[in-house]
Parts: structure tokens; C-alpha cells; sequence
């Protein structure tokens, strides 16, 4: 995974390596799998996006700040480098979440003037957190408060390229499906299609750096990167089912 060359990069040759089992997880994970079949019921994908958005919004509101206080946990325990290079990039990460509200809301217009019932943008924003979520968040906070925030920069790398991987099929079944013009209302997806390209290379150098430094830290950032593919993965299904239950009583 790594663009790293393979023989200068401890990246490479250990981290990826580790990873292997999670990520496996992850892409036979029932929602990937769902959402890429050419056979996913008609209306479906439309709704899952409504509830991938809408659900979204409590996965991304808090990131900035749990980026930036991994990087100054960093700093406390002495590794000011990844320290200073995590609230750097917890600047880029401000209010995403505003991505996600309006591309549900946009969502859910498109939907209403479809079809019955109709559906509260707003009502399914403020839904409490799902299991997904809630694991999701869980994670974070125990990264930040314990032994190893650096921790903090796996669960970045493994995430952020979940939009490189995936973003760009996920984009064209829902084009496919729904008409060119719907990537208007997803613009949280398609414009970290483009963002994450560039942050994962950052993330990957910072892995890297860190790696070359303390190897030792190689068995907390696997079990970091590794839970946060399985907790996205969890949040995902979670959106899948709900938009399972929409579709079944819509009209």
C-alpha cells in the first residue's frame, strides 16, 4: 500500500505487512460488499448515501479536535515532531461535519420529491450516535488518553485512504445509478476523493518517520489503524441496515 520504495521504508516492510488482516476485514466487510453489487436493490444506494451522510455528521464533527489533541499528547510525551505535524493537520480537518449536514439535507430533498413518507433531514442528524459511531468515538478518546496517542496518525492514515481506495467506486456507482448530477450532493465523498490523496502521503511519511525512530511502537499503531477500519466498518453497516428499513417504507 505504501508508495514508499519498499527497501527505505520501514513502512513497507512492517506496518503494511500487519495491517493485512484488518484491511481484508474491512473490503469483505457485508456493507462494501453490498453497496458495490450490481444486484443492491433499486433505491437502495440512494438511501444508504442519506443515512451515510446524515450519520456522518457525528463520525466528522469531532475530528479536529481529536487530531489536535493527539498532537498535543504527542508533544507531552516527548514526540514533538508527529506532535507538531498533527495539529498541523488538524486544520485541515475544520468543520467537515458542515460537508456532511448539507449533503444530507440536499440528500433527502432529492428523495422527498420522489417519494412518501418523507424524510427529515434535520430528524436524522440528530439521531443518536450508532454502535458504529460510538465505537468509533471510543476509540479516539482511548487513544488520546492513554500510553500511545501517536496512535492517533494510524487511525489518519488507515481512514483518509479509505477515500483513495474506495472513494472513486463508490462515486461511480452512485453517478451510475443516480445521474452525474447527484455528485452535487455529495461533496463531503468528492472532495476527499482529491483531499486524501495528499493527506495520506503526508500521513504515510509521518508513519514512516515515526517507525524509523521507534519500532517498538509498530504493535499499538497496528491495533489502532486496525480497530478504526473496524469501526468504520461497523458504522457503515450500520447505515446499510438503516437505509435497509427507509427503503422498506418508502412509497
Amino acid at each position: 500500500m505504501s508508495s514508499l520504495s519498499e527497501e527505505a521504508s520501514i513502512l513497507g516492510r512492517c506496518y503494511e505487512p500487519a495491517m493485512e488482516a484488518a484491511r481484508t476485514r474491512f473490503v469483505t466487510s457485508p456493507p462494501l460488499r453490498a453497496f458495490l453489487d450490481p444486484a443492491l436493490p433499486r433505491g437502495l444506494p440512494e438511501v444508504f448515501l442519506i443515512c451515510f451522510s446524515s450519520a456522518g455528521v457525528a463520525m466528522t464533527a469531532p475530528v479536529e479536535g481529536w487530531i489536535r489533541r493527539a498532537g498535543e499528547k504527542c508533544e507531552q510525551i516527548g514526540l514533538s515532531q508527529l506532535g507538531k505535524a498533527l495539529k498541523t493537520h488538524a486544520a485541515h480537518e475544520a468543520d467537515h461535519h458542515l460537508m456532511m449536514i448539507e449533503d444530507a439535507r440536499a440528500l433527502v430533498a432529492r428523495w422527498n420529491a420522489r417519494h412518501e413518507p418523507l424524510l427529515d433531514a434535520d430528524r436524522l442528524i440528530d439521531r443518536p450516535p450508532s454502535a458504529g459511531v460510538r465505537h468509533y468515538h471510543a476509540l479516539h478518546e482511548r487513544v488520546i488518553a492513554g500510553d500511545a496517542p501517536y496512535g492517533q496518525i494510524a487511525i489518519e492514515y488507515e481512514i483518509e485512504m479509505l477515500s483513495v481506495r474506495f472513494g472513486p467506486m463508490l462515486l461511480d456507482r452512485c453517478t451510475r445509478d443516480l445521474g452525474v448530477d447527484v455528485d452535487t450532493e455529495l461533496s463531503f465523498l468528492s472532495k476527499h476523493v482529491a483531499l486524501d490523496v495528499g493527506h495520506t502521503r503526508f500521513n504515510e511519511q509521518q508513519l514512516d518517520d515515526l517507525l524509523r525512530e521507534h519500532e517498538e511502537f509498530l504493535g499499538p499503531l497496528v491495533e489502532a489503524g486496525s480497530e478504526a477500519l473496524d469501526a468504520y466498518a461497523e458504522f457503515l453497516n450500520d447505515s446499510l441496515n438503516d437505509a435497509t428499513a427507509l427503503t422498506a417504507s418508502a412509497g
